[in-house]
């Protein structure tokens, strides 16, 4: 569809003869095209067959249109509202009438459907209402001579309650029943060999279909909304359900889907909320998105092992779902696939190498979310040993799986995912192999039981929160340190290395250490104080943010470097000396220490970040050195303690509103007025300043 859209210089095109198909408005809006023109009709093709596509009617006022015999198709929309319109031949060389390709055409009365034709699409004929059909048990049908009930149309009315469709009929119209709400049976010959998409969409009155040997496709929405549907049955010759194909058949008890069906489309039996078992045969290879989602009452699946991808949603909403089964096979399971499985207690597999493997899209596309219990071979995984064959620990893999006692993790292992194990909650000890290098986000996250974890030097990566609310781990020290948490950093302790461990309340970190990495000690709410070694020359950017425990924390003259929200958020922090190594205070480092009641900062200091001191309500003095030169955007922003400032001749630079709703501050300036370089509303609450100031 709108391939060439829009293409308005577009000249010229050839179109081979292996072309089967052209989208609706493909060639919209090319004004510059030329056509071969043949009896009222514009074609495109090539130098063999200049007539091989219909693209559109010469003009809506036409009358009549034979279509040249060497066309194979119809372009959609074709001969969309040509009012005029009274006749048309259609030659035997035309395989498919596109859907919308005389909707519209209100003075059309007769059409002549030859045997080639094999499909036509949704409201091909929509509007069409001088159409003479040709009529048979409640139904409309157009044809040829030959056989004039070679297409189904439609329905004579929606208040139809039965049909017998004719045994000529070689196919049906999409939409053909659509909103046939008192249809109460339907006949369908061998004649027949697909189901269109909408075919019996909304028959809400429809209690059992038996759909013939020859059928081999279900549309999209065929039976849509069929609320009272109870038993369908689908012969083995059908290969493919269709997107929605049974959703709404709210009625429906028990399906089983034949062997020769390979796909099972998105929303193929949504809110089937009856069916209470269905059979997936070794044929399907992939589950659509939603594809069971809202089936209420179904207790148990058995996924087979041909299975390789489960989709999104696939079983979302399966409230009654007890136990599932997931084959070797599967290799991916889409976000929310098993969301508001409330009842699911069982998951089934028969390789812990596979499972490791699964890509899982969300905490809840793994059915351990809500299931708990993972059974290996009919035996509950307790004391997990994973085999040597594993090289990772796949994102979400054990996620939610209390059962989970202990681990054992080989040394082929080299990273453990995103959350998993998150929220192994009988989770007590493990020791990660040197082999490790990476720890992602959440991995142990919820691990309340945990007391020991060995952590080796290899492991470089930490993410976020991967020990958040491990509540009893409470101190983290070096190896045989004796801590609940034992690490072999020696240099570097890694950025988010305890990021979120609430429960933290002491750490030893051993003097070799020169980096504290970036978040590696943010929202340790627990966390009191701690002594940074005299060899430590950097603290990451969040180091310690939102520390709100932290009263002390002892800093070296070695440090050199403090990042952007290093203390952010420390709000019991009541003093802190900064080295005279620092070159800069970065922003927002002090932001929120609602307890900081003075600080010196050292004559290496040459800029002061925005937001720095933020928020810090207790601050009642600070000393700035002529070292120096700059003051960022609201710096002391809301220091509503402090009562007066001196500021150095050095300063050339002060943000604005560097010292809003300082209440009771008084400024000092060294300089005789306000220099150029600083920001026109630096004093934003028009404190009182005194310029040309010298101390005494």
């Amino acid at each position: 569809s709108r391939a060439f859209s829009g293409c308005s210089s577009l000249t010229s095109i050839t179109i081979p003869d292996s072309v089967t198909s052209i989208g609706s408005s493909a060639f919209s809006g090319c004004s510059s095209l030329v056509y071969n023109e043949y009896d009222n009709a514009y074609y495109l093709g090539s130098d063999n067959n200049p007539y091989l596509v219909l693209i559109k009617a010469k003009s809506t006022d036409i009358t009549s249109c034979n279509i040249n015999n060497n066309c194979k198709f119809i372009c959609g929309s074709a001969f969309y509202n040509c009012k005029s319109l009274t006749s048309i031949s259609i030659p035997d060389s035309v395989t498919s009438i596109p859907g919308s390709a005389f909707s519209g055409c209100s003075s059309l009365k007769s059409v002549t459907i030859p045997d080639s034709v094999t499909s036509i699409g949704s409201s091909a004929f929509s509007g069409c209402s001088s159409l003479v059909y040709n009529e048979y048990d409640n139904a409309y049908y157009l044809g040829s001579d030959n056989n004039p009930y070679l297409v189904l149309i439609k329905a004579k009315s929606t208040d139809i309650t039965s049909c017998n469709i004719n045994n000529n009929c070689k196919f049906i119209c999409g939409s053909a029943f659509y909103n046939c709400k008192s249809l109460t049976s339907i006949s369908i010959p061998d004649s027949v060999t697909s189901i269109p998409g909408s075919a019996f969409s909304g028959c809400s009155s429809l209690k059992s279909v038996t759909i013939p040997d020859s059928v081999t496709s279900i549309g999209s929405y065929a039976f849509y909304n069929c609320s009272s549907l109870t038993s369908i049955t689908i012969p083995n010759s059908i290969t493919s359900i269709g997107n929605d194909a049974f959703s709404g058949c709210t009625s429906l008890t028990s399906i089983t889907i034949p062997d020769s069906v390979t796909s099972i489309g998105s929303y193929a039996f949504y809110n089937c909320s009856s069916l209470t078992s269905i059979t997936i045969p070794n044929s399907i290879t992939s589950i659509g998105n939603d594809a069971f989602s809202g089936c209420t009452s179904l207790t148990s699946i058995t996924i087979p092992d041909s299975v390789a991808s489960i989709g999104r949603g696939a079983f979302s909403g399966c409230s009654s779902l007890t136990s599932i089964t997931i084959p070797d096979s599967v290799t991916s399971i889409g976000e929310s696939a098993f969301f508001g499985c409330s009842s699911l207690n069982r998951v089934n597999i028969s390789s812990i190498e596979s499972w490791c493997n699964i890509s899982f899209s969300s905490d809840n596309s793994n059915p351990l979310y809500y299931a708990h219990d993972l059974y290996l071979n009919d035996e509950l995984v307790t004391d997990l040993v994973v085999p040597n064959s594993v090289t990772s620990i796949g994102s979400r893999a054990f996620s939610g799986c209390s059962s989970l006692t202990s681990i054992t993790i080989p040394d082929s292992v080299t990273s453990i995912g995103r959350s998993a194990f998150q929220y192994c909650s009988s989770l007590t000890s493990i020791t990660i192999p040197d082999s490790v290098t990476s720890i992602g986000d959440y991995a142990f996250q919820y691990c309340s039981s945990l007391t020991s974890i060995t952590i080796p030097d290899s492991v470089t990566s930490i993410g976020d929160y991967a020990f958040q609310y491990c509540s009893s781990l409470i101190t983290a020290g070096p190896i045989d340190s004796g801590c609940n948490i034992e690490f072999g950093w020696t240099t570097s302790i890694p950025g988010s290395a305890f990021s979120g461990c609430s429960s933290l309340k002491s750490v030893t970190i051993p003097d070799s250490v020169t980096s504290i990495g970036g978040s590696a000690f943010q929202y340790c709410s627990s966390l009191a104080s701690i002594t940074i070694p005299d060899g430590a020359i950097s603290i990451g950017n969040y180091a310690f943010y939102n520390c709100k425990s932290l009263t002390s924390i002892t800093i070296p003259d070695s440090v050199r470097f403090i990042g952007d929200y290093a203390f952010e958020g420390c709000s019991s922090l009541a003093s802190i000396t900064i080295p005279n190594g620092v070159t800069s205070i970065g922003q927002e480092v002090f932001y929120n220490c609602s307890s900081l009641q003075s600080i010196t900062i050292p004559g290496s200091v040459t800029s002061i970040g925005n937001y720095a001191f933020l928020g810090c309500t207790s601050l009642t003095s600070i000393t700035i050195l002529d070292s120096v030169a700059s003051i960022g955007r609201g710096a002391f922003s809301g220091c509503s303690s402090l009562t007066s400032i001196s500021i150095p001749d050095s300063v050339t630079s002060i943000g604005e509103r560097a010292f809003y709703n300082c209440e009771y501050l008084t400024i000092y300036c060294e300089v005789p007025s306000q220099p150029g370089g600083w920001n026109d509303n630096w004093n934003y609450s028009n404190r009182p300043v005194v310029w040309d100031y010298e101390e005494a």
